[in-house]
C-alpha cells in the first residue's frame, strides 16, 4: 500500500499490516497485565479497513490461482498451486513486499520461464506494461490485479 504523508510516500505490505493488527489484537485480548499500550497501538487501525486488507489479499490470491489454473498449471488444485506460489503470496520468503522475485525462485515455483532478450519486441512491450503498472500503483492506486478475465484495483485511503 503506497499512502502520502506529508511530502512522503510511505509504503507497506497489506499482508504486514493485517499480520501485525491480528498480532496486536491477540496480545491485547491474551494479556494479563496492562492492556494500554496494545490500546494505543491498535487506535492506529480501523477494524473496517483491515477487513477490506484481508479481502484485497484474498482476491488478489484468487485471481492468481485461476489464472495458474486456467494455464500453465491447469493439472493442479488450487490448495497445490496456492502451496507453489506462496514466495508470491506472501512476504515470508522475500521479507520484503518490493523486493523481486527471480527466475529461479519463479521456476522454482513451477512456472514456465521463458527467457527473452532485451532486444525482443515482447521484452519491449512487458518492460512498458511494467512501467506504466508501476506507475499506477505508485501515483493512482495501492493494488491493482489483472489477468485476462479479471481485474480488481484498490483505491489509496484518505488519511
Amino acid at each position: 500500500m503506497t499512502i502520502p504523508d506529508g511530502g512522503r510516500i510511505k509504503r507497506f505490505s497489506l499482508c504486514n499490516i493485517v499480520d501485525n493488527y491480528k498480532l496486536l489484537f491477540n496480545e491485547a485480548i491474551t494479556s494479563k497485565g496492562n492492556l494500554q499500550p496494545y490500546l494505543q497501538q491498535l487506535a492506529n487501525y480501523d477494524a473496517r479497513e483491515i477487513k477490506e486488507f484481508e479481502d484485497a489479499i484474498s482476491l488478489s490470491e484468487d485471481v492468481a490461482i485461476k489464472a495458474l489454473q486456467a494455464g500453465m498449471m491447469n493439472s493442479r488444485t488450487k490448495d497445490e498451486i496456492k502451496k507453489n506460489i506462496d514466495i508470491f503470496l506472501t512476504p515470508k520468503t522475500t521479507k520484503a513486499h518490493g523486493r523481486p522475485i527471480y527466475r529461479k525462485e519463479a521456476r522454482d515455483c513451477g512456472l514456465k520461464i521463458v527467457d527473452v532478450n532485451i532486444n525482443d519486441r515482447l521484452w519491449k512491450a512487458m518492460y512498458e506494461l511494467y512501467i506504466r503498472g508501476n506507475n499506477f500503483v505508485s501515483t493512482r492506486v495501492a493494488k491493482c490485479v489483472e489477468s485476462k478475465e479479471h481485474s480488481f484495483i484498490m483505491g489509496i485511503p484518505e488519511k
